[in-house]
């Protein structure tokens, strides 16, 4: 079986950038079935960079005390340098909220908050003070590899051949059964391309945190992924859009590298509407158990939530939120019907 070590620039990283307390190394194993869709996502992280306690607050920007950094420091630059990069609020209401760096100067960080605004946030106030690490995102080609000595998938000759792809998704679009946005592909001789841009390098395509890929795997042998990093033990928070007016799959992930049970999971503190019956089932879980090889295939396990009963799996009356268990890497769907409110999925490590 081969194997990708995603290591190489986090040692360096890790190296450079001592781990702070809360942080914690280690890695995991996933596997990317032959002839087969893999739904994968990294529960580890690259160590951070930078970070700073708050000094000021703005809708869309934080200041951080007492920092000299190079103007657009952790954004990915239109002369190809620089790394793109999301601040982590690391403390209080706020705490495992993340939102993209768009740019900054020496003390400031102005961020992508999707509509949020940072001086009325809906999860509370941020105080001066708060600690606030800079990470940056993994790289399709630090995942996947970089070049053809190092690359896990086999590569195209041509893109009009296709072999193993990986697959992305867009949460920021509404329905259901949602098909993948991008296809990306590492062509021999060239790097990772897109099927949209099939001239222009896609090796800076960022995987977010939390965030669900597909890669499909034509070739019949078995792959083994070793996502290498840290993780901040500490909740997490991963966005889950509501469900408009015709209902909205959110492609999700655990950002533990733990598993947690139904009942540990938090989904059901508002974030999955509660049900009133098998027959009048409101939000859902979706994920994937078979073990058999295949494209395209649907979710095979559902799941919904009832209030004094708990989960239940659909087709199975007994409960199952002590016995389910929610696995570090694995993709989760949350089925949002139409008019579900919004929520933000603080996820807690088990003690």
């Amino acid at each position: 079986m081969k194997t990708q070590l995603i290591v190489a620039s986090v040692l360096m990283m890790a190296a450079a950038v001592p781990v702070r307390a809360q942080t914690t190394g280690g890695a995991t194993a996933l596997t990317i079935k032959g002839a087969s869709d893999s739904r994968l996502s990294l529960p580890y992280q690259p160590p951070r960079v930078e970070g700073g306690t708050v000094s000021g607050v703005t809708a869309n920007a934080l200041v951080l005390q007492g920092e000299e950094w190079e103007s657009d420091q952790f954004t990915r630059r239109a002369d190809g340098t620089g790394k793109a990069c999301y601040a982590l609020f690391l403390e209080g209401p706020l705490e495992g909220v993340y939102y993209k760096i768009l740019s900054n100067n020496e003390d400031t960080l102005v961020l992508d908050t999707e509509g949020d605004k940072l001086d009325a946030h809906p999860l509370g106030a941020i105080a001066f003070g708060t600690r606030v690490d800079i990470v940056p995102y993994w790289t399709v080609a630090e995942v996947f590899g970089a070049d053809e000595a190092s690359v896990l998938l086999e590569p195209r000759v041509s893109p009009l051949f296709p072999t193993d792809d990986v697959l992305l998704y867009d949460n920021g679009r509404t329905g259901t059964n949602k098909a993948p946005v991008t296809t990306l592909y590492f062509r021999r001789g060239e790097g990772w391309r897109s099927v949209a841009a099939p001239s222009d390098s896609s090796a800076d395509t960022v995987l977010p945190p939390g965030s669900v890929f597909t890669v499909r795997r034509r070739g019949a042998t078995d792959l083994e992924l070793i996502n290498f990093g840290v993780y901040y033990r500490q909740r997490r928070a991963v966005f889950v859009a509501g469900g408009a007016t015709e209902g909205n799959d959110q492609y999700v992930s655990l950002l533990l590298p733990e598993p947690v049970t139904l009942d540990e999971s938090n989904l059901a503190s508002g974030v999955v509407r509660p049900s009133a019956s098998p027959l009048l089932r409101a939000d859902e879980v979706l994920v994937w158990r078979s073990a058999n090889p295949g494209f395209n295939q649907a979710p095979d396990t559902v799941l919904y939530y009832r209030p004094l009963i708990g989960w239940l799996k659909v087709g199975d009356n007994a409960p199952v939120g002590s016995s389910f268990t929610l696995a570090p890497g694995e993709a989760i769907i949350i089925r949002k019907k139409p008019a579900s409110p919004p929520a933000d999925w603080l996820q807690i490590p088990p003690p």
